[in-house]
């Protein structure tokens, strides 16, 4: 019996520690003073910028295609050769085309023989015309006579001009097909390094109705471009030399830099959103970035250091346990332009309003005659703390 009245006491007097000590940390918990993220305030340097994305690709970029229609005998190059202007890359097969330059040759010789042939027979008739042409002024032939040879003559003048252009004719159709002979040898008609190959041996290719394009070149890759696709809200301030940096999925770790070379005002217009090319110059010495590369530019417009600035944070705070009088009072105080920060004094914040400034995604400069550099400014509470933040937008509470 009396070991069952001590287990007992011993169960009462530890429900009453636990509730003693139950009681204290309520207590400490509801008396704990909220825990404040704060900035100190000061001078800073905001940097406007507009990020965008676009594609790398070279400077130039030459699609070489035929000027001749055949089969494709040789290849010389593959993807990524380096090439000189003027290297045979490939070859038609020429067969067909020293066939017709041929052909066009013996026609030629066979043309020019006929006026030489037709030259002599002329000379003859010419020598007649003008031995009749004496006999009959001296009354020894008819006139008929004189002028039947006449007549022959200027016919034999007549045939050697006219076989004399098809010469001419003959000459032109040998250039022509000697050209297209030529052409049959595909040359890079820039240096460069070979993007694409759209062709293989034994392809035919034709060029009747457009040119084929069977490599395409990028001239010169150690010096490239990026072609972003800028939506037009945040093209002003974008200008030609405006600063710019790029990363690429290639290398996320790697920053490359770059210059705007310029924004073409040729709009493109896509379910309504208007946005502009804007171009982006960059050394590439190493060739790391290939043409085709997703990149991820930020172009820098203005840089200003202003004496106060603060996290754009501290603008969206307020206190979790403002007075509805305050809060009502700030409201109705609060002009265009303005803001409101929360000074932290004794451990508690006072809200002191502001004329916003510059800003950027991070900061934004702020002026009150009743603020000075070193200030804590309130950003926002620690983890486990009551709080609220206001969106601020143009100096008014949302």
């Amino acid at each position: 019996m009396k070991k069952k009245n001590k287990v007992i006491t011993i169960i009462a007097i530890a429900i009453a520690v636990l509730g003693a000590l139950s009681w204290i940390l309520v207590k400490n918990s509801t008396n704990k003073t909220p825990s404040y993220s704060i900035y100190k305030l000061g001078p800073k340097t905001i940097v406007k910028s507009v990020l965008t994305t676009g594609t790398t690709n070279p400077v130039n970029t030459v699609a070489v295609g035929s000027q001749v229609s055949g089969e494709i005998s040789k290849i010389y190059v593959w993807y990524n050769s380096i090439v000189k202007k003027g290297q045979l890359i490939a070859k038609i097969d020429p067969t067909p085309f020293m066939d017709k330059v041929n052909g066009d040759t013996a026609t030629l010789a066979s043309d020019e023989a006929n006026v030489k042939k037709q030259a002599s027979q002329t000379a003859f008739d010419k020598l007649t015309y003008l031995r009749d042409k004496k006999l009959w002024k001296e009354n020894l032939i008819a006139h008929a006579t004189e002028q039947q040879a006449k007549t022959v003559y200027l016919e034999d003048l007549q045939q050697e001009k006219y076989l004399k252009s098809v010469v001419d004719k003959d000459k032109a159709q040998l250039n022509i097909d000697r050209a297209n002979l030529s052409y049959t040898n595909i040359y890079s008609p820039v240096d460069g390094v070979v993007i694409n190959v759209n062709v293989a041996v034994g392809q035919d290719v034709a060029s009747s109705f457009q040119t084929p394009t069977l490599f395409t070149i990028g001239e010169n890759i150690s010096k490239m471009e990026i072609d972003t696709t800028t939506n037009e809200a945040d093209l002003a301030g974008i200008k030609k030399g405006n600063k710019a940096t790029f990363t690429v999925y290639a290398y996320p770790d790697k920053t490359f830099s770059g210059i705007v070379h310029n924004v073409r005002i040729n709009p493109t217009i896509v379910s309504g959103v208007v946005s502009y090319n804007v171009t982006i110059f960059f050394d590439n010495p190493d060739h790391l970035i290939l043409p085709g590369m997703t990149a991820t530019p930020r172009i820098y417009i203005s840089q200003k250091k202003v004496p106060l600035a603060v996290p754009n944070a501290a603008l969206r705070f307020m206190p979790g346990n403002i007075a509805p009088a305050l809060k009502s009072a700030l409201g109705n105080e609060i002009k265009a332009g303005e803001g409101v920060i929360w000074i932290l004094k004794d451990s508690k914040p006072v809200p002191v309003i502001v004329k916003l400034g510059d800003n950027n995604d991070s900061y934004t400069e702020i002026s009150s005659s009743e603020l000075k550099a070193g200030e804590s400014v309130v950003t926002g509470t620690s983890e486990g703390q009551k709080g609220a933040t206001a969106n601020v937008r143009h100096g008014f509470f949302l």
